[in-house]
């Protein structure tokens, strides 16, 4: 994982709290395809978000996360069979250990490519899965939408990725060309969900603290941030509409 991906936790607590979940569709899916009480090893699991949701449904799950704090707020909440793992995936051996899946849950992106799907494949058993899924932000009211860009723009920094909808048919087609092709998964499945979450101001600018894009910034300039979308947002609820894509794929 990237040095980026360890910013989240400068805010542990609040990304738990305000983070988007993710549908019971998804997760229904996922587990439909897992043995029950069937072993799951989780990348860059965060606060356990997903986590979370594997254990209430009977899984086990091993969770590797190589931010420290992050990792106390998922012991802190998790109940279950649950095992935490504090390190970067690429440092983790498994001691020769496989399992029925692999996932990751808003964090594929900050691991490194074909090698990290080689080292997928290495700990999946035979007809496992491993699935990767991204949540992606639009506000509804375009009106409200084109005002936060504006904040962005005129502190010279990028509107989160969460909320610039990027399109990631490309990214997911060129991952399941390669397990296809080159590492021998025999089915790589699409996952496609959408739910909307209603936010005070109060709490969405307590989401856009915990993005990357704001947490990487100087202390100043992330409080010029923030105190731009407090102005800006007023005091109306804000809705936003989320689109949970991703992928599975069946290891042969």
């Amino acid at each position: 994982m990237t040095s980026f991906g360890r910013q989240f936790g400068l805010n542990a607590a609040t990304y738990d709290a305000v983070r988007p979940r993710y549908p019971d569709a998804l997760f229904d899916k996922i587990t439909a395809v897992i043995p029950a009480g069937g072993s799951v090893l989780e990348l860059g699991a965060g606060t356990g978000i997903a986590t979370r949701e594997l254990l209430r449904r009977g899984l086990r799950v091993t969770a590797v996360e190589p931010d420290e704090a992050m990792a106390r707020e998922l012991l802190a909440k998790g109940t279950g069979e649950l095992e935490v793992v504090i390190c970067d995936f690429e440092h983790y051996e498994g001691l020769r250990r496989s399992f029925d899946a692999v996932i990751s849950a808003q964090a594929w992106h900050w691991f490194a490519g074909a090698s990290a799907l080689r080292e997928v494949k290495r700990l999946l058993r035979h007809g496992g899965i491993f699935a990767a899924w991204w949540n992606i932000g639009s506000i509804t009211d375009e009106r409200r939408s084109a005002a936060l860009a504006e904040v962005f723009e005129e502190t010279s920094h990028r509107l989160p990725i969460l909320f610039r909808r990027p399109d990631l048919s490309a990214t997911i087609g060129d991952l399941a060309r390669l397990l296809q092709g080159d590492l021998g998964f025999y089915r790589v499945a699409p996952l496609e969900f959408t739910s909307t979450v209603s936010y005070t101001p109060g709490r969405f600018v307590a989401l856009m603290s915990t993005m990357s894009e704001v947490l990487t910034l100087s202390t100043n300039d992330r409080e010029k941030v923030v105190e731009r979308l407090q102005e800006t947002l007023g005091a109306e609820v804000i809705e936003v509409s989320y689109l949970t894509v991703g992928f599975m794929a069946f290891r042969s």
